[in-house]
Parts: C-alpha cells; sequence; structure tokens
C-alpha cells in the first residue's frame, strides 16, 4: 500500500508531530501541574490520585493539541525537505505536488479520525470524571486538615471546634460543636474527646462524641426550657459531602448524550455551539494538512526551525478567528453553525489557493518578506540629527567582551525574544481556550477575556521566561555546534567554560529582571487579574478582604457566635456567649436577640437571658431588657484580616505573617511562600546552568532536539518546584528546604554534567 517515498515523507512528518505534540501538551499541562501539585498535596491526595487526574485531563488537551501537531509536523517536515532541496530532487524525477498530497493527507485523515474520537467521546466523560474525581479529593480531605483552636464550618449544619488532637489515638479533645440542623432549636453541644468517621460507600457520615452533654432550647420560647442531656456515647449524623451530586457540563457531554439534550432544548445556543465544535476541531486536522503542504513544499529557507514558527503564527491565527466568531454567535451575529466552521473555512481556503499556487511551481521566498521590513526600517531611520557637537571616544584597549561574546549573547537574545513571543502566543491561546466557555455560560463579554490576559502577563512572563532562557541556550549552542563553530572554537583556544560566560551573565539579569517583575509590578497585576476572572466566572470574591467571624473564642474561653453583624449600625443579630471553665464545662451562659457596640469595648445586649451552671447543672434564669459587657480584646476579636500570598510582595509577606503570629495563627503556608519568593527568581540562572552541559551533549542532534530536551527538563524543573512547595506549606518540610531543595538539586545535576562535558 506504503511505498518508499510515502514512507519517507510520513517519516519525516512524524518526528515534528511527535515533537509539536509534546510541546503543546505539556505547555497547556504547566499550570495544571503546578496547581494540582500544589493544591492535592497539602490536602494529602497521593500520587496515583494525582497521576489519575492528569490523565484525565489529557484527552481534552490532546483534542486542541492534535490538530496544532499536525500542523507543525507537515510544515516543519516538508520544510525541511524542501530547504535541503529534496522536494527540487524530487521533480526532477517526476514527481508531482499531487503525489507528495497522497501521504500528507493519509497522515492528515489518521490524525482527523483519532481527535473526532476524542474529542466526540473520550475526552466529555474523562473531563467529568477529573472535575468529580478533583471534587470528592477536596472535600474528603477538608476534614483531614482541621486544626485545633479553628472554626470548622466544613460539615452541612455543624460548626466544629477543639482544643487540641490526641497524637496517641488520633481523636479530638475538649470538643464544642454547634448544631444548626433544626433552625427552631438552639443547640450546643460539648465533649471531652471526638472523632470523624467518613466512609464513601455509605450515605451518611458520623462525628462520634464522648462523654457529651447537649444543651437546647427553643429559640422563639427560650425562657420557658431549656433541655440538658449527658451522653458517654453519642453519634451526630452528617450528610456524606463526598457523595454530592454533581451535574455535567454541556462540555462534558459524549456526541450522543449532547444530542439528546439539543432535542429537549432546541434553543441552547452553547449547545449547538459544542455539537459544531465536536465536527470543527477535529476537521482542523485536514485544514492544516493541505495548508501545511502548500507552504511547506513553497519554503525555500528556515528548515525545521521556521516550520514551527509559522505554525505558531496559523494556530494563532486560527484560534484568533474562532474566538471572534464564538463573540459574534453570542451577539447573534452568526449562527452557531458559521461561527465554528468560519475559521476551519477560511485557512481551507488560503489551503486550496496555495496549493494551486504552488502547483505551478512557484515558491515562497519568505526572505523578500523580510527584505522589506529592513527596507522600511532603513528608510525610517536612514537620516540623523545633525550635530553640533562631535565627541570622539578612544577604543579602550582592554574589553571584558570579546567579539566572541558580543556574537553569543546576539544570538542568545534574538534566539530568547524568539521563543518568549511563541511560548507567549500559546498561552493566550490556552487562556481564550480554557476562559473561552465560562464567558459564554456566564453571558459575560469577551472583552474580560482580553483584559485578564493583560493583567495575568506579568505573572506569565515570570513563569515561561526561566523556560525560554533553557530554551535559547539550549538552542543556540547546539546549533553552533551543528555547524562546526563550537570546535572553531575550541580549536582557538577557547574554553567552553568562558565560551558559557554570556549566557550565565544573561541568566544573572534574567534573574533580577524577574525579581523586580515579582517585587514591584506582579502584586498588584495579579490582584486585578483576579478581579477580572472572578467576573469572568460570576464570583463574589474580594481579592484582600476583613472576614467578620460568625463565631469567636476569647483568651478566657469565652465562645462568641451570632447570625449576622449590621456593619452601619454595629449591630449583632442573635448574639450568644458561652463561657466555659478549665475542664471546657459551660459555666455561663447569655443569649440575647441583639448586641450593639457602644464603645471600642463595650456591647448593649437587648432582649435576653443569662444562666449559670454548676457541674454542668442548670443553677438560675434571668431575664433581661438591656445589660451591658465588656469585651477586653475589643471590636477586632470580630474581624480577621484575609490577605493572599500572590497579591503580596517580600516585604508586605513579612508583615502578614508577623500579624497572623500575633493572632496565634497558622503561618506554615505563608512562609513557604516567603522563601518561595526568595528562590524562585533563581530560576532563570538555574536554567542556563542546566542548559550549557545539556546542549554541549547534545552534540549535532539539530534545534527540535533542543526543544524537546528544554520542555522535558521544565516540566521536571516546575514539577520538582510545585511538589516542594506543597509539602512545605502543608509543614512537612522547612519553609526553606521546601523553597531552595530544587534550586539545590539543579545546581548539582548540572555540576555533575558540566563536569562530564570535555571542554
Amino acid at each position: 500500500m506504503f511505498k518508499s517515498l510515502d514512507r519517507y515523507i510520513l517519516k519525516e512528518i512524524a518526528s515534528p508531530f511527535a515533537m509539536g505534540l509534546t510541546v503543546y501538551t505539556l505547555a497547556l499541562l504547566i499550570n495544571n501541574i503546578l496547581l494540582l501539585s500544589h493544591t492535592l498535596i497539602s490536602r494529602g491526595a497521593s500520587g496515583y490520585t494525582i497521576l489519575k487526574i492528569l490523565l484525565y485531563i489529557l484527552p481534552d488537551l490532546l483534542s486542541f493539541t492534535i490538530p496544532m501537531a499536525t500542523l507543525m509536523g507537515v510544515l516543519a517536515g516538508l520544510s525541511r525537505m524542501s530547504t535541503d532541496s529534496e522536494i527540487i530532487a524530487l521533480k526532477t524525477t517526476g514527481v508531482n505536488n499531487l503525489r507528495i498530497f497522497k501521504p500528507v493527507m493519509i497522515f492528515s485523515l489518521i490524525t482527523w479520525l483519532f481527535s473526532t474520537w476524542l474529542i466526540m467521546y473520550i475526552a466529555p466523560e474523562a473531563n467529568f470524571r477529573s472535575s468529580q474525581l478533583w471534587r470528592n479529593v477536596i472535600l474528603s480531605k477538608t476534614i483531614s486538615n482541621i486544626k485545633p483552636r479553628t472554626f470548622c464550618k466544613e460539615f452541612p449544619n455543624y460548626v466544629l471546634y477543639f482544643d487540641d488532637i490526641d497524637n496517641k489515638t488520633n481523636e479530638w479533645k475538649n470538643v464544642l460543636l454547634y448544631s444548626t440542623k433544626n433552625g427552631e432549636i438552639n443547640t450546643v453541644i460539648t465533649a471531652e474527646r471526638g472523632n470523624y468517621n467518613q466512609k464513601k460507600k455509605e450515605k451518611d457520615s458520623y462525628i462520634y462524641l464522648k462523654n457529651a452533654i447537649v444543651h437546647e432550647f427553643k429559640k422563639k420560647e427560650p425562657f420557658k426550657n431549656y433541655s440538658l442531656t449527658s451522653y458517654n456515647f453519642l453519634k451526630e449524623k452528617i450528610p456524606n459531602m463526598v457523595q454530592m451530586i454533581q451535574t455535567r457540563r454541556y462540555t462534558q457531554l459524549v456526541f450522543p448524550k449532547l444530542v439528546k439534550r439539543m432535542k429537549d432544548e432546541p434553543k441552547n445556543i452553547p449547545l449547538k455551539m459544542e455539537f459544531y465544535r465536536k465536527f470543527s476541531l477535529p476537521f482542523a486536522c485536514i485544514t492544516f494538512g493541505l495548508l501545511a503542504l502548500s507552504l511547506g513544499i513553497s519554503t525555500k529557507k528556515g528548515g525545521k526551525i521556521s516550520g514551527f514558527i509559522v505554525s505558531l503564527g496559523i494556530i494563532f491565527i486560527y484560534y484568533t478567528i474562532m474566538t471572534a466568531s464564538r463573540n459574534m454567535i453570542l451577539k447573534k451575529i452568526i449562527s452557531p453553525f458559521w461561527g465554528m466552521w468560519a475559521a476551519s473555512i477560511f485557512l481551507l481556503a488560503i489551503g486550496i489557493i496555495l496549493y494551486f499556487y504552488t502547483s505551478k511551481e512557484k515558491t515562497i521566498n519568505w526572505e523578500k518578506t523580510l527584505l522589506l521590513f529592513y527596507k522600511i526600517r532603513k528608510s525610517l531611520f536612514a537620516k540623523k540629527p545633525d550635530s553640533f557637537f562631535v565627541f570622539k571616544v578612544k577604543r579602550l584597549k582592554f574589553r571584558f567582551f570579546k567579539i566572541i561574546d558580543s556574537y553569543i549573547i546576539k544570538k542568545l537574545i534574538l534566539t530568547f525574544i524568539l521563543v518568549l513571543i511563541s511560548l507567549l502566543l500559546i498561552f493566550f491561546i490556552v487562556t481564550i481556550i480554557e476562559l473561552i466557555d465560562d464567558t459564554i455560560e456566564n453571558n459575560v463579554a469577551f472583552y474580560y477575556i482580553l483584559k485578564y490576559i493583560y493583567y495575568d502577563m506579568p505573572y506569565t512572563i515570570s513563569l515561561i521566561l526561566p523556560v525560554s532562557v533553557l530554551t535559547s541556550v539550549l538552542l543556540t549552542f547546539s546549533l553552533m555546534s551543528k555547524n562546526n563553530e563550537i570546535t572553531a572554537v575550541q580549536i582557538s583556544g577557547i574554553s567552553l567554560y568562558r565560551l558559557a560566560l554570556p549566557a550565565i551573565l544573561l541568566g544573572v539579569i534574567f534573574s533580577i529582571f524577574c525579581f523586580y517583575i515579582q517585587e514591584n509590578i506582579t502584586p498588584n497585576s495579579n490582584k486585578l487579574a483576579q478581579e477580572t476572572l472572578n467576573t469572568i466566572y460570576k464570583r463574589n470574591i474580594k481579592t484582600d478582604v476583613e472576614l467578620i467571624k460568625n463565631y469567636v473564642v476569647g483568651k478566657n474561653n469565652q465562645f462568641y457566635s451570632y447570625n449576622f453583624f449590621d456593619k452601619k449600625n454595629s449591630k449583632f443579630m442573635k448574639f450568644n456567649i458561652i463561657y466555659m471553665n478549665e475542664k471546657f464545662n459551660i459555666t455561663h451562659r447569655i443569649s440575647t436577640q441583639y448586641a450593639k457596640w457602644v464603645d471600642k469595648k463595650s456591647l448593649i445586649l437587648k432582649n435576653g437571658f443569662e444562666r449559670t451552671f454548676k457541674n454542668n447543672i442548670p443553677l438560675d434564669l434571668k431575664n433581661f431588657r438591656s445589660k451591658k459587657i465588656t469585651i477586653e480584646q475589643g471590636k477586632d476579636i470580630f474581624t480577621k484580616k484575609v490577605a493572599f500570598s500572590q497579591f503580596m510582595n517580600i516585604k508586605e509577606l513579612k508583615k502578614y505573617i508577623n500579624y497572623l503570629k500575633e493572632n496565634k495563627s497558622d503561618t506554615r503556608r505563608y512562609k513557604a511562600r516567603l522563601f518561595y519568593k526568595y528562590s524562585s527568581p533563581f530560576s532563570s540562572l538555574i536554567m542556563v546552568l542546566i542548559a550549557i552541559p545539556f546542549s554541549f551533549l547534545m552534540g549535532k542532534k539539530g534545534a527540535l532536539h533542543g526543544i524537546g530536551i528544554a520542555v522535558g527538563l521544565s516540566m521536571i524543573f516546575w514539577s520538582a518546584i510545585g511538589i516542594f512547595s506543597a509539602l512545605g506549606s502543608t509543614g512537612s518540610l522547612s519553609p526553606f528546604i521546601s523553597a531552595f531543595a530544587p534550586i539545590f538539586i539543579f545546581i548539582a545535576f548540572s555540576t555533575y554534567l558540566f563536569i562530564n562535558v570535555k571542554t
């Protein structure tokens, strides 16, 4: 079936296709790996669970990256053949463009069928299972992360507090449980010991309490009846949070269920868009295949690397049209069919025109385009302003930078700019893909996605800057090695250590630049990006809040609670105080309809009662219309400053950690983040140190090989950072070790590699 020519062309396409698929998929996975490792590890999830979620995410990502990789594979493969004059050699033997068309279309059809199967059946189901597993992990691990001396509100209809945990039995000590399951009855339970038993297969879970006392009274008639019951063993039933039902989004519907839903909701535009997307997105493999064929066989110079660059530009155009079309669909300017097919039809038409153009043996000379830009630039800057004074500066005899240094720095900077722009394009495409469905569901203007990209750009740059540095160093030195420039330098007596000096210097400069961005730009930009993201998701989450606490503990075991706080009038509704002794028994209790601040430390209580206890036995009951009490800690006890580390620089984070220490709050997560802020800027320098020996050891294996190694190393590095950072947040490692361990590991590894390089 396949002749030797077909096998040869397929082989040339397959290599860059595999590389492109790896690069694009791993680029999409970077954020997921960081988020998964930090969030799930900090919640005690196993490595198997994290791997399982990653595997569930992959089909959805592959449905996007397979068409992109098809474009890169065909374009890079044929560009390499055209650059090396193999296409011309084939044509001289009578092989025309139609003959080359056959293996390209076979390859495109295979990727089209596989992508269709993924997006129709595998990706929606995997997406749903991923979100379900993620939700279950978050809910199931939340309980195990309850800390002593903090109020836990994770249980439905219950608020839990306990003094400490018995390290031998893992039981809670001195437990206080507020129950709101019966709205008409005020229920408070105290117990010497307690624990939580959660079984996934059962409908309900239980809180088990030992030596418990239940205090109850009717809220409407608090003065008439007060119930007090003792239990040696009490079991409180709680709905199992893990078994919460989760509905499927329209993107999580397999094709038959999507068709069925469309019949039930014929006017649902998002469903129609998803229906046509399941056909148009895989068809992009055919569109990209034809377009890449026409561009690839007509390229004179550039090889595989030019194919990679051109493919990024085409992908950006495709998703720009796709996004604009979606926006027009929502505004009812065009139908869902034409909107979802517009990008494919447009690029398919260009591909057909270019194919007929190349069939006439015409080629695209990319150098003419570059020459045009050069002429325009020359004409703009040709005239120099007249100078009244001319200073002649003598050239210094001693030069720290030699000609070879300037040559390497120029190559490094040009490659770095190219890689950075390419990665930014990929991240922009990814962001649009991730957020477009939410804008559709929440009826939010597309403008907010662009606004979010703008505010998120500093963080994105700081994230991909080390990757860009790593890739540019690998590409620069590997291409120099391929062109025998490294050999020529060594023959001239220059050591590879000296040759690597400009790259190390750039690594230091980029690390300083990263630190500047981190301290002066990203805190505010992250805050604005989060606010924009909250608008897209329609979430009412403030980026910096002073949280009003409904449940508060005083210095001497006074427990305050209330239903609502009227900030304007400084008034609490349904205000309660429970006084406990050293044995954690209730000694005094006050309950009022409302309470109002009269000054910073004094409250006036209105329409309530107070009851005293001795040895858990109620003694007397007093009603009052008005009563004044003093709270030593004042108003501040009912508020808690909540801040987020991503919105703070080092100075602000230190100040917030001191605030948490004063309030006896847990600081582990913030300390880990503080040391991460110290270590993170070094990432660019570490990437340079690891890239230098790798680039010399690669020899003459080419640019795409360098890109593949760069992506692999980057994924390992960021995964290590995510894992160690999560371990630092949970207190499993010290903040310093969690932040600097990946740095030290990669320095040691790069040093070992450098020793084994023949300089």
